[in-house]
């Protein structure tokens, strides 16, 4: 009996350490291989042979969750290739195509990474690993492009064998042409194109074709990019390399691209950026150019397809680069509609697009024709500008109150003058719409001018009594016997007198304008012109009388301590700029905003001389 508990103890021991031994296993994954782990993120090659020598499967085995071996880790990492050749070295010729979980490679690590010298060995010790495709249908190439990897995609564009059916062909191409053209490698794109025209017609797997990821790039196009004055006109002097740019040649040989182009000139590096920016922008014109001649060679419903979605997608942005390309090849692009049946222009005034708007100025007595479509709301183009659009490009809500005028009466211009009281489908002329619409942005737009102008009408009113009371309290006193001013033949006195009395004259007239906007009836229409006018008016004279405050105020101290201190000017005047430049450098944006909007050159105008229509 006791013999038999004794065998029973034993056999539950066993069973209990073949548990552990199992569980053991079960968690090798993760805590067994933590180690090897860290020494391939790391690159101690030293630490992971060792490992090797304990266990030689673990060259091949699953390191984490996700599945990825010791060479997606170290591949992945980018820190120390003399690891991965190591590790390649000793690797199986077939394990090196080990998937993780998503079906990738250690060469989509390569590529996501940008890890090219990493690249170049997986690829000369197993080819066939170019092609391999994920869970998701990207090779390494795909990997590459989506991830901005401009010298791995040049090379394992390279080492793509021209099998057939090609690799870069059909709905893989498409994509590849696409992440191309999202990561801005126009260069490569065009090279793609040129040789696999197709590409332009076919859609991607999420129904994309590559004139809609265009559409989609306002910072493409010169339209779309931001720069500063100086910048601009950096951009606009350097020299056009259109003509000295390579046109492509065999995408398998990205030598003859023009992928090294921008590398000239390094020496000097304030220019380089704007010469890459004009240069990006040059070769996206001619990618454009290219997928709109494949587009034409194709029938008129599928033109208008291809062209189509891409053209309205660009005017809501408004790249008119792009739509004017598209008018230009295809001039019946102009009356394509939407799902509203809305045109090019509908959609430009919709979006308060004004430099795809004034490609109307560019065109011939034609462009009455297309300006008088309804969408299915029954909106002429004059509803169209009634309706609210807010913006970010323009703050505060006075000033887009007075952009949205102009937009409104600039539609009124090219419109039928019978349009002014035609009713859309819900009965509303476009006036009604633009009062229903535009109803919070005045109640906003009355409170933002009353809240500036009574801030600056308090520091109006302060310096108007300041002035005045120095007038009466003038530096040095008066002569007792006639009262005439005791430094009247000093210099420093004249520019006294001078400054007080522009001081004066200039916070009078600012005061007054505040008051007027104060007291304003903040119709609509005083948004436009009126109520900008009076607030830059009251800036200008408000800075004008603190500068002459401040002049007056030195030369009233210079009076006084000169004859002691004659130094005494230098630091004055330098203290004395500070609050100038202060109150400068605070206001002036709005300032220059509000005169630029009001008094400046408007945004509606011919941008070319060129005819386009």
């Amino acid at each position: 009996m006791n013999g038999s508990l004794q065998q029973i103890k034993t056999t539950d021991r066993e069973n209990e350490n073949t548990s552990r031994t199992n569980a053991r296993l079960d968690c090798k994954d993760s805590i067994y291989y933590l180690p090897l782990y860290k020494a391939a993120i790391n690159g101690d090659w030293v630490a992971a042979e060792r490992i090797f020598l304990d266990d030689h499967s673990a060259i091949t085995a699953k390191l984490s969750s996700f599945e990825e071996t010791a060479l997606h880790v170290a591949v992945s990492t980018g820190r120390c290739n003399f690891f991965v050749q190591k590790l390649v070295e000793k690797m199986p010729l077939d394990s090196l195509g080990i998937a993780n979980k998503i079906d990738e490679t250690p060469l989509h690590y390569a590529a996501i990474a940008g890890n090219t010298e990493a690249a170049k060995m997986l690829v000369r010790k197993k080819p066939e690993l170019v092609h391999k495709t994920g869970k998701y249908g990207y090779t390494p190439l795909h990997r590459a492009a989506q991830y901005g990897q401009k010298e791995t995609v040049s090379y394992l564009l390279s080492v793509n064998r021209n099998e057939n059916p090609s690799p870069l062909a059909g709905k893989l191409g498409v994509k590849l042409l696409n992440l191309l053209i999202t990561a801005d490698f126009y260069d490569i794109a065009i090279d793609l194109l040129k040789c696999y025209p197709m590409l332009a017609l076919e859609e991607d797997t999420e129904g994309n074709t590559a004139l809609m990821i265009m559409a989609r790039k306002p910072q493409a196009f010169e339209s779309g990019t931001h720069l500063g004055l100086f910048q601009l006109l950096l951009y606009h002097c350097s020299i056009s390399r259109a003509s000295n740019a390579p046109k492509g040649g065999d995408v398998e040989d990205p030598s003859g691209s023009s992928e090294g182009f921008g590398q000239e000139n390094k020496q000097y590096a304030f220019l380089q950026k704007i010469k890459d920016i004009r240069f990006m922008h040059l070769q996206a014109m001619e990618l454009l150019r290219l997928l709109i001649s494949e587009a034409l060679k194709q029938s008129e419903a599928k033109v208008e397809k291809l062209l189509g979605n891409p053209v309205q997608v660009a005017a809501t942005l408004g790249i008119h680069e792009f739509v004017t390309e598209i008018i230009r090849a295809y001039p019946r692009s102009v009356w394509l509609p939407d799902d509203h049946k809305r045109n090019i222009f509908h959609l430009a005034v919709l979006h308060r697009q004004e430099k795809v708007f004034n490609l109307l100025y560019q065109m011939s007595s034609y462009k009455h024709f297309f300006t008088v479509s309804y969408d299915k709301f029954g909106n002429n183009m004059l509803h169209l500008a009634g309706t609210l659009q807010p913006s970010n490009r323009i703050s505060g809500a006075a000033l887009q109150m007075q952009r949205e005028l102009q937009w409104y009466k600039e539609v009124e211009k090219v419109v039928q003058p019978s349009f002014k009281e035609e009713k859309n489908k819900e009965g509303k002329t476009p006036g009604v719409v633009f009062s229903e619409e535009h109803k919070q942005l005045v109640g906003e737009g009355e409170k933002w001018m009353k809240d500036t102008a009574s801030s600056y009408t308090l520091v109006a009113a302060l310096m108007v009594t300041v002035v005045f009371a120095a007038a009466f309290t003038i530096p040095g006193g008066n002569d007792q016997t006639q009262g005439i001013p005791i430094f009247l033949n000093d210099k420093s006195f004249m520019i006294f007198a001078i400054a007080d009395a522009l001081a004066l004259f200039s916070s009078s007239t600012s005061l007054l304008m505040f008051l007027g906007i104060l007291t304003s009836r903040y119709a609509e229409e005083d948004f436009r012109r009126a109520l900008p006018m009076r607030l830059s008016i009251g800036l200008i004279t408000l800075f004008f009388s603190i500068a002459s405050t401040l002049a007056a105020f030195s030369s009233s101290l210079h009076i006084v301590l000169s004859h002691r201190v004659r130094w005494i000017v230098v630091p004055i005047g330098l203290l004395a700029c500070i609050p100038v430049t202060l109150f400068g450098l605070l206001q002036f944006p709005l300032l220059i905003a509000i005169v630029s909007s009001t008094f400046g050159p408007t945004i509606f105008s011919k941008q070319s001389e060129e005819i386009i229509l």
